[in-house]
């Protein structure tokens, strides 16, 4: 009786490749990602200085209840650290196009930004001069001020209080203006748990024409109760069982869960070319630094796979 032969070599050979294939899918979405923090102090911005590559860009949060000068502070203090400042211009917040004006010279001359987030902003009354976003990105201020590139706000889960074809015509719109002015855009999303979701919405912008890249969104390193805490002051839909699903299945790396499971997917999807130019987007809410170093390994391949996402080693 012949007995048949089982190739182990062969098959240890393809399940490595796949394997590395996996990885190399991974490693080639986060080339490029970003980070936003919530008024970063000088140890944050070293920690990314430290970790992530030269030129990461860092979204330096909008906080309404703060002056202007500290969003100044910080973005020269990122300049410094040879990373990337980014600031968020909420436009409710200023009060004349003046106000607006000084800050953005300041942002330019002091700490050469040449790139922003226009985002309306959190509070539901306008200070005065703008009431939406695309008001600035027509006004022709910005280019005034040598801004030359800008991030436009997406909601795959969905705005809280905006529907859905009203924030797809502006996000259009508000594309259209950019282009018209001679500005580059991309599109920064808020973050979420549901991977499929992210995919989808990106299909459909694709499907409409949108070639601009889109940064998409996610939590970085956290743990539950403050991860939950973020998604409902920002509107996003969450639950316990939720974010164990979707957002890793709670890795216990560093005591908090990861995104690696929603990476993961994004990455298998991007590998097929079928969502355009995206990049990794990550809300430091577990800290800054912890965040750049977890997202920094993992694009350089410092993992183990698992069913459903992977480990980064520590």
């Amino acid at each position: 009786m012949n007995i048949p032969v089982v190739n182990l070599f062969k098959t240890k050979t393809a399940a490595d490749s796949e394997v590395s294939a996996t990885i190399g899918h991974i490693t080639g979405f986060l080339s490029g990602f970003s980070v936003e923090a919530t008024r970063p102090k000088p140890g944050d911005v070293e920690a990314v200085a430290q970790n992530a590559p030269g030129g990461t860009h860092l979204y330096l949060s909008a906080i309404p209840t703060r002056p202007s000068t500290e969003l100044v502070e910080q973005a020269v203090l990122t300049r410094k650290a040879g990373i990337e400042p980014v600031p968020h211009i909420a436009v409710r917040n200023y009060a004349s196009k003046d106000e607006l004006s000084s800050l953005l010279q300041r942002l330019s001359e002091e700490a050469g930004v040449r790139r922003i987030l226009v985002i309306s902003g959190d509070r539901p009354d306008s200070a005065g001069a703008f009431t939406a976003s695309i008001e600035v990105i027509e006004s022709g201020v910005l280019q005034k001020y040598g801004i030359e590139e800008i991030g436009i706000a997406g909601h795959p889960d969905g705005h809280p209080v905006v529907a859905d074809g009203v924030m797809q015509r502006a996000l259009l719109a508000k594309i259209e203006a950019a282009e018209q002015g001679g500005l580059k855009a991309d599109i920064v999303t808020q973050f979420g748990f549901d991977a499929m979701a992210m995919i989808r919405w990106v299909k459909k912008l694709r499907d409409l024409g949108v070639e601009a890249p889109v940064r998409i969104g996610m939590a970085g390193p956290t743990n539950l109760t403050t991860l939950l805490k973020y998604a409902q002051r920002c509107g996003v839909k969450a639950s316990v069982g939720g974010v164990a699903k979707h957002a890793g299945l709670v890795k216990h790396l560093f005591g908090v869960s990861a995104p690696d499971g929603i990476v993961r997917a994004l990455a298998d999807a991007n590998a097929t070319g079928s969502l355009g130019p995206v990049s990794a987007h990550f809300f430091s809410f577990g800290g800054i630094g912890a965040t750049t170093r977890w997202a920094s390994h993992a694009q350089k391949g410092r993992m183990t796979l698992d069913s459903e996402g992977f480990t980064v080693e520590a």
